[in-house]
């Protein structure tokens, strides 16, 4: 299991520990804002990385039905069924996601975003 670092903004920005860090919340500004504001915190063990969240879909990649809720997340870089322990380094928030899906696609993955969480694990971690 790998420890990450998070950073997290509602557009949404998330920093790993092992790899992630915390951004500020966007609204109507979309990326530009989050990505603007999003800045290692220096707080993380390990590397840190740009995360987001989503919360549609159906099926992931693993052949599962989507839990907007669950605790998983959508990786290019982690296999799937890998577990990761994703800790907030702004509020030391931790829980431990499963990648269950491939992702982040689009403006995320363009903005530098390397690990798509599922809503209710981004909303555990930055609350």
């Amino acid at each position: 299991m790998k420890h990450l670092g998070m950073g997290l903004g509602l557009g949404l920005a998330i920093a790993l520990s092992g790899v992630l860090a915390t951004a500020p919340v966007a609204h109507a500004a979309g990326w530009a804002t989050v990505h603007r504001y999003v800045k290692p915190s220096g707080n993380c063990a390990g590397q840190e990385i740009l995360a987001s969240y989503y919360q549609t879909g159906k099926r992931t990649a693993s052949g599962e039905r989507f839990d907007a809720n669950g605790n998983t997340a959508a990786a290019r870089t982690w296999p799937l069924g890998t577990s990761l322990t994703v800790t907030n380094p702004r509020n030391g928030r931790s829980l431990t996601v499963r990648i269950n899906d491939t992702g982040p696609w689009g403006i995320a993955y363009a903005k530098g975003a390397r690990l798509d969480l599922a809503r209710g694990a981004a909303q555990r971690l930055s609350a």
